[in-house]
């Protein structure tokens, strides 16, 4: 038989065990939509992404207070608007510019009588990458309380990156230019023609006269 001072020291460090250790939540996505719905995407092709992660509670909370859900992408100039949702209603709006949104376990903890679920919309551009390389167009995990992914709580979206040839360009023509003949020119020689042989058949009649 412990002590009794042996058996209150072994119940609080069960009860702080209890506290310590947090069961994770089950992730589920839901309606996740791409568009362009590609799976080939050109480099600087705005993508527009929206869904839902659906939380199910996997003990007495919805999701642990010391966890944290992370969302990332890949997406040049992303743009964020995640919406925690409970029980149909907005609880919290957290916009957001950059590769990555850290959304507090305090935000998403209840209990788990209660709906809760995050709304995601994401836009950006698709990086200049190789042919044929894959972009991270989205990924969300579940961290525990030393930032570690919890097991089985990744999810990701990815796409092929293509390039597209560049345009040939049009070689040009070399035009040569006539120089055009004077119109005052070619006029006045028409005139001393004609008045040249005017005069020459006035002189001939006469001749004849006389």
């Amino acid at each position: 038989m412990l002590p009794r001072h042996a058996r209150i020291l072994l119940l609080a460090l069960l009860l702080t065990a209890s506290l310590v250790v947090s069961i994770p939540a089950l992730l589920v996505p839901a309606e996740v939509q791409v568009n362009p719905p590609n799976e080939d995407l050109p480099e600087g092709t705005v993508v527009d992404l929206s869904g839902y992660i659906e939380i199910i509670p996997s003990g007495a909370t919805t999701f642990s207070e010391s966890h944290t859900l992370t969302l990332s992408t890949d997406l040049r100039d992303a743009r964020w608007q995640v919406v925690v949702m409970v029980d149909g209603r907005q609880a919290a709006v957290i916009p957001q510019e950059g590769p990555r949104v850290f959304v507090n376990g305090f935000l998403l903890s209840y209990p788990d009588t209660r709906d809760v679920e995050v709304q995601v919309r994401l836009t950006g551009n698709v990086a200049s990458l190789p042919a044929g390389s894959s972009i991270m167009v989205l990924r969300w995990a579940e961290l525990n309380a030393r930032s570690q992914v919890v097991t089985g709580s990744e999810y990701t979206v990815n796409r092929q990156v293509i390039t597209l040839p560049a345009p040939q360009s049009i070689p040009e023509t070399e035009q040569t230019t006539v120089p055009a003949t004077s119109p005052t020119a070619a006029d006045l020689s028409g005139f001393l023609v004609i008045a040249c042989l005017g005069l020459t058949i006035c002189w001939m009649g006469a001749r004849k006269r006389e």
